[in-house]
């Protein structure tokens, strides 16, 4: 395939019913081709229903976008990239798709699959996941100082380490996507990535620094509106032993986000929502260890996440994607569907989205083999 070419691809689409939970679940690839939905800062859904995804699959190779019409079965290669790998997109649900091809950011409209250079990051970088406003009208991301690194293993997370002690100079950027005014926000000597633009708020971004458990405090924002001599503030400030993972932004713009706190040898996982200023703050007490990742669905009264641990002597629940309300203080936690995944590649971790109309969650697993795309019904069960 190259891009513009369509597929028929309704051989590849099953529903089914688990077998344990009852939920409907529909498997969107099977070509053998390893297949993944976006990250979960970002929506995969092209406008306001349920029928249109994007995600990326190296089907040709090297990992390259594609749109599926899920109803008609028809699959577009919507990118073919100069570097031969597409890198991390997210997409404007009024239908454009916003992605890295190298140090270049690119836009697609995905009614014409008309495409435009908007942004170049300077040479001995890298650029990490992007995100856009709920209108489209920006995109932010970070570039990274390329540093070589030597404690490649193969395992997933095996450099986090060395690149953390390696204090790469990693800038914000944020691209207006009109005009392709370019501006810098935020740089340090410091590892950082998972740039957040608001969904609303042009002016203000949510990131963190990097390096897993040697980071004393992850979240910080910065706001543009603040000048020239704008700097960065601790978002949630961490207590020895606290550790916080997985933000992203609600759709009301307050940012949900994970955390885990020991308490002798146990560790308690909470669901936690706080508001851009640090104003505000609820934790949620899980009945046994974190999921993976969660999203809010439109209002927030749902979550879904890709861990369903009912306690924490349930060994099972690693497997199995969650269906999460809060109650008094507490998150509690119903299994969905089995995602049974591997959990050994970035691109095998589920990472869920909601669609936009609330019924269904998206998520990637590599269960059986390759990895596929698949929705699941969350008003089945």
């Amino acid at each position: 395939m190259a891009r513009g070419d369509t597929l028929d691809v309704r051989d590849q689409i099953q529903e089914y019913r688990d077998e344990e939970t009852g939920a409907l679940v529909r498997r969107l690839t099977a070509d053998g081709s390893d297949n993944d939905s976006l990250y979960f800062t970002s929506t995969s859904f092209v406008g306001d229903g349920s029928d249109t995804v994007v995600f990326r699959s190296d089907r040709t190779g090297g990992w390259e976008f594609y749109l599926l019409e899920i109803g008609a079965g028809r699959l577009v290669q919507v990118t073919q990239s100069e570097s031969g790998d597409a890198g991390r997109g997210c997409v404007d649900p009024g239908g454009r798709l916003f992605y890295h091809d190298g140090r270049a950011l690119k836009v697609v409209d995905l009614d014409n699959m008309s495409e435009d250079l908007i942004y170049t990051a300077p040479e001995g970088t890298r650029c990490a996941l992007p995100s856009c406003t709920a209108d489209g009208s920006h995109v932010a991301f970070t570039y990274v100082e390329d540093i070589p690194t030597s404690t490649e293993s193969g395992r997933i997370y095996s450099t986090m380490g060395e690149r953390y002690y390696q204090h790469p100079f990693s800038m914000i950027i944020r691209v207006d996507t009109s005009s392709g005014e370019a501006v810098a926000v935020w740089g340090e000597r410091m590892w950082f990535s998972h740039v957040i633009i608001h969904p609303h708020r042009s002016d203000l971004a949510l990131f963190c620094h990097e390096g897993g458990s040697h980071v004393d405090q992850r979240m910080w924002t910065v706001d543009l509106t603040d000048g020239q001599r704008r700097k960065p503030r601790p978002l949630y400030h961490q207590h020895p032993g606290e550790s916080c993972c997985h933000e992203y932004f609600t759709q009301q713009g307050d940012v949900g986000f994970q955390s885990n706190a020991c308490l002798g040898e146990e560790t308690l996982g909470f669901n936690c929502f706080v508001r851009p200023d640090g104003a505000w703050l609820r934790q949620f007490l899980l009945p046994g260890p974190r999921p993976g990742h969660i999203q809010s669905n439109s209002d927030n009264t749902l979550i879904i996440g890709d861990r369903a641990h009912l306690s924490h002597d349930d060994p099972e629940g690693g497997a199995f994607m969650s269906l999460i309300t809060h109650e008094n203080g507490r998150g509690v936690v119903r299994r969905l569907c089995r995602h049974d995944t591997s959990w050994l590649t970035q691109t095998s971790h589920p990472h869920p989205t909601f669609s936009p109309d609330d019924r269904w969650g998206l998520y990637s697993s590599d269960s059986g083999g390759a990895c596929n795309v698949y929705m699941m019904d969350v008003t089945s069960i």
